[in-house]
């Protein structure tokens, strides 16, 4: 035998061997393939379920026709079973078939482990997000009510189709809900890439959880994967943003503005305000002032002022002739108004706002947008309740009085009665129910009822 013979033997064997030994592995992928899907043996596709757990009394559940024929999921749902899914075969489904596979890929290995689910998971979840980074206009349901986007159990709701979006608000008008579908460029027209977007005014909204597509075959996904939180550098301790505020007053304001009555709706709407309300206590707030005196702005975006500073501040007039101090959760709102009108805006705490309100008679949170309006009252109320339970946990301690008591009796609303806003207009009984009330006050008017019931 020669040593050609020998070598050129050896080298056969390993290649017969390989070949084998793949053989093996694609006949165990084949078997282990077919034995996932009899395990999934008898369970049908997904289907589209309801846009809403709620209902109408006498009525059933909005339930849209389904965007995927059974032929084309007989074509597509099969890719689960796959040991890894080509991103080539991605590009061709449409958005209703991704999340068709989405959908299946989770509620298949709900009932039965699949080998391949979480790197799946994965690149068809990165597809999603991609495809959304990538949209140059999302369609958004806005709350007529709020004139926010529609927030439902801390999610909003975007469709990449805007005809889709138009059937789910009408849906949801069967609900007494008036929602509209708005127009949301990624980024604003002449912006450049790197300007802030609709995602990143989301986070001034403390939205950061996302359905898309629902009333089809729908996802979730966080604000926060598709861009980042605004970064403000140095900033940021001086801008306040309030994100979690924002959220909570959309929240209250959507509820308490539903035209519709339901078991203990009364307790969910004080829920929710009392929620709103703590938040609102814990936060830092633009307030527009114009003074006369010394001033000198702090690290964290306060104004110190001395004893011969004089303030001056805005005020907004109601109807009734009523008082209200306005104040800002971010410069997003303050923008709106006071970023233009020569007023400057200092940084305060909820606390320290409660010392200018002696002549007033109450906050308006945000004016130009929810208009949260907070009665002195009831404020003042809140912080006495407040300083007992911490006067209560630190026995022997004194609460802390105001270092400008003098400086703030002298703000008063004469000081810029040529500044006064006017209050949307509100009807005669509106304002006689908001004087028999201490409750957190909104400009909403008055709405015919209706019988909601939860579906169990």
């Amino acid at each position: 035998m020669g040593l050609f013979d020998l070598f050129g033997g050896n080298k056969k064997k390993e290649e017969e061997a390989a070949a084998l030994a793949e053989k093996r592995k694609e006949e165990e992928a084949i078997k282990e393939k077919e034995d996932q899907i009899a395990a999934h043996e008898g369970l049908e596709w997904p289907h589209p379920v309801p846009i809403s757990r709620i209902r109408t009394q006498g009525e059933e559940p909005d339930v849209f026709e389904d965007p995927v024929s059974q032929e084309r999921k007989d074509e597509i749902g099969p890719l689960i079973y796959e040991e890894k899914i080509g991103l080539d075969t991605l590009k061709f489904l449409t958005l209703p078939e991704l999340l068709f596979v989405l959908t299946t890929l989770e509620y298949y290995n709900s009932k039965g482990k699949l080998k391949g689910f979480s790197e799946n998971h994965r690149i068809l979840y990165n597809e999603l997000l991609n495809r959304v980074r990538d949209a140059k206009m999302i369609y958004c349901l806005y709350d007529d009510a709020t004139k926010f986007p529609f927030i439902e159990n801390g999610f909003a709701y975007i469709y990449l189709e805007k005809e889709i979006a138009q059937q789910v608000a009408a849906a949801y008008g069967k609900q007494y809900r008036k929602l509209t579908v708005k127009d949301c460029p990624a980024v604003p027209e002449g912006a450049e890439s790197t300007d802030r977007g609709f995602f990143d005014y989301l986070y001034y909204l403390g939205i950061e959880r996302i359905i898309i597509d629902n009333g089809r075959y729908r996802a979730r996904f966080s604000r926060s994967e598709i861009v980042a939180p605004p970064d403000f550098g140095q900033d940021q301790k001086k801008a306040p943003m309030n994100p979690q505020l924002r959220l909570a007053m959309l929240d209250f304001l959507s509820e308490a503005r539903w035209p519709v009555k339901y078991e203990k709706r009364a307790q969910v709407v004080q829920t929710k305000e009392a929620r709103m309300v703590a938040l609102a206590r814990a936060g830092r707030y633009i307030v527009p002032i114009q003074h006369e005196g010394p001033a000198e702005m702090m690290s964290d975006g306060r104004i110190k002022f001395n004893k011969d500073t004089k303030l001056r501040f805005p005020v907004m007039k109601t109807n009734n002739g009523k008082l209200f101090l306005p104040i800002f959760t971010d410069g997003i709102e303050f923008s709106k108004k006071f970023g233009r009108e020569g007023f400057e805006g200092a940084v305060f705490r909820f606390s320290d706002i409660l010392r200018f309100v002696q002549d007033k008679d109450g906050l308006a949170i945000n004016p130009m947008g929810e208009n949260i309006m907070l009665p002195k009252d009831k404020m003042m109320a809140l912080e006495a309740a407040s300083r007992m339970m911490a006067e209560s946990k630190n026995a022997g301690k004194t609460v802390n009085e105001a270092n400008a008591q003098d400086i703030i009796k002298r703000a008063s609303a004469e000081d810029v009665a040529d500044k006064i806003i006017q209050m949307p207009k509100r009807t005669h009984d509106a304002d006689e129910a908001s004087e028999k009330t201490n409750s957190t006050q909104t400009s909403d008017s008055s709405v015919e009822a209706a019988d909601i019931t939860p579906e169990n």
